[in-house]
């Protein structure tokens, strides 16, 4: 993490020093500091919830969308990082439009384990941990600083954003105009994440837990197939 970091400071740095008069920050700047600072768990504890509604009404044409049961037309997420003493966990919670929880997994790697853990179904499967298995939430978006960040102002909610291109792709970071609050972020094919909670306070008891001794293994079968390109790709270096 450490390395990434210093490979983001180092590429983003004309962004710190090119002054923008439009704004209170130049563009990626707020960002840089976030990743580099807030979510960077080299220096400290990290832990972050978002959210994301996906309306189907968005998405489906009008006569599709009417087919759809109420628990179809709206999903909601709820993802909560945890990151501490170099164990970092995700857990990913998706509930339909009438409330209902579809899934609720949790993913780290623990004493040399990958493990995933379903707490609707009570299961859980382990494997030996291998390189890339898990990486902390600000290094999975470093790649983006690549080409220099813009900025601008959203029209429908009046957040700042700092705006980063990776191809065709676009990863908005949305700030409360003329601060540092971080608000939530956006690729642009996906609708928002929203942040509920971001600190520098993590419960390792609960976010790290082993499953509970009445969970049985079962093999999850997208842990495994991430696995195996994991290895895959291990073998052609």
């Amino acid at each position: 993490m450490r390395k990434s970091l210093l490979v983001l400071l180092l590429a983003c740095v004309f962004t710190l020093v090119n002054a923008v008069a439009a704004f209170a920050y130049t563009p990626g700047q707020r960002t840089i500091q976030l990743l580099g600072s807030t979510l960077n768990s080299d220096k400290q504890p990290v832990h972050l919830v978002v959210t994301q509604k996906i309306d189907m009404a968005e998405i489906l044409t009008p006569e599709a969308y009417n087919k759809l049961s109420t628990a179809q037309k709206v999903r909601y997420s709820r993802t909560e990082y945890n990151e501490a003493n170099g164990i970092y966990a995700e857990r990913n919670t998706r509930i339909d439009g009438e409330g209902k929880i579809i899934s609720d997994t949790n993913t780290f790697v623990k004493g040399g384990y990958w493990y995933t853990i379903d707490f609707v179904n009570k299961t859980y499967d382990r494997l030996p941990e291998l390189p890339g298995m898990s990486k902390p939430f600000a290094e999975t978006l470093i790649s983006w600083f690549s080409v220099r960040p813009e900025a601008g102002v959203d029209t429908v909610t009046g957040y700042e954003y700092d705006k980063m291109t990776k191809g065709s792709n676009s990863l908005y970071f949305y700030y409360e105009k003329g601060t540092a609050n971080w608000k939530g972020y956006e690729v642009n094919y996906l609708p928002a994440f929203k942040v509920e909670e971001v600190s520098n306070v993590v419960n390792a008891e609960t976010a790290f837990a082993l499953p509970p001794a009445d969970y049985k293994q079962k093999a999850n079968e997208g842990m495994r197939n991430y696995a195996n390109r994991l290895m895959g790709g291990s073998k052609k270096k």
